[in-house]
């Protein structure tokens, strides 16, 4: 330090010294990273690239009803499930037609998205549009009777085999692939589920106006599904439960009090979900009329 400024030092407080040096001390450090940086052929301006951004990609709804045999199903085998490449192209929501010589002639396959695929049961009254039933669960097998007896009633009706962790979200694009097949009354379509999916099918239905009529098999998540109550309206709504499943009855019994609109409660001795529909004779058919009162007779 030059002899006056060293002066001029010594006759600062001791606080304002101390404060000097610090500040001579940050000036000589960013003057030494400075020549780092610049030693290494980088600008002092220099910063890392962001990270990309993930993004999300939505497909349409529509239904897939124009693709030959030989497009869908390219194994020489042609049973049900054996699909060809081109399924990738193929939009959200489609509803793809049986194969030929397959399992059973009413196999379908639902497309909910780029990645997920699920299988069911399409039942077509091939005339002019009529009102359609959604039905969740899953085993479509273990229905009986129901889908064929819908159908015989007039309803269009797709059995879909969900599982136990199908999230919420996708009952909208069920829902949306039903509508958008041929011959579907969009303004009158009910949903049917069973245990879990009794679950599912409440939650989705609340929240979307495509569906006016709900019927549940032994519900479980009680709390979860009173608070949806506002949603779900004064639409009709139909619970069968068992006395002897704590869960699902007393899940039942408060929906059917809680609801401000129509509910028709179905108490049996045992059973659980679809094992209801064996263990009550007529039921099946009880629940036919039902969905008749209130989508084709409203």
């Amino acid at each position: 330090m030059p002899a006056g400024a060293d002066a001029l030092f010594q006759r600062l407080p001791p606080c304002a010294r101390s404060v000097f040096k610090r500040r001579l001390l940050s000036i000589l450090f960013a003057s030494a990273m400075a020549a780092i940086v610049a030693g290494c052929g980088l600008s002092p301006d220099w910063k890392p690239a962001p990270s990309p951004t993930p993004f999300s990609l939505k497909l349409p709804t529509r239904v897939a009803s124009n693709l030959s045999a030989e497009a869908l199903y390219a194994d020489t085998t042609r049973h049900s499930g054996v699909t060809s490449f081109r399924f990738a192209s193929l939009p959200a929501g489609a509803v793809l037609p049986p194969a030929p010589l397959g399992d059973s002639e009413l196999d379908v396959t639902v497309l909910l998205d780029a990645r997920t695929t699920i299988r069911g049961e399409l039942y077509q009254t091939g005339g002019a549009a009529a009102p359609a039933i959604l039905i969740l669960g899953g085993e479509t097998a273990a229905w009986g009777a129901l889908p064929n007896k819908l159908s015989q009633a007039g309803f269009v009706v797709l059995a879909l085999q969900i599982g136990p962790a199908e999230p919420a979200r996708h009952i909208d694009l069920m829902l949306r692939s039903l509508i958008a097949l041929p011959a579907v009354n969009a303004g009158a379509i009910g949903l049917v589920g069973e245990g879990r999916s009794a679950d599912l099918a409440m939650l989705g239905c609340a929240v979307n106006t495509l569906c006016d009529a709900l019927a549940l098999f032994s519900p479980t998540s009680r709390a979860t599904l009173l608070n949806m109550i506002p949603s779900f309206g004064e639409r009709p709504l139909w619970l069968s439960a068992s006395r002897s499943d704590g869960a699902s009855h007393a899940a039942a019994m408060s929906l059917s009090q809680a609801l401000p609109g129509q509910a028709k409660l179905v108490e049996l001795p045992s059973g659980f979900g679809t094992e209801l529909l064996d263990a009550a004779p007529g039921l099946t058919d009880q629940l036919v009329a039902w969905f008749t009162l209130h989508l084709k007779d409203a």
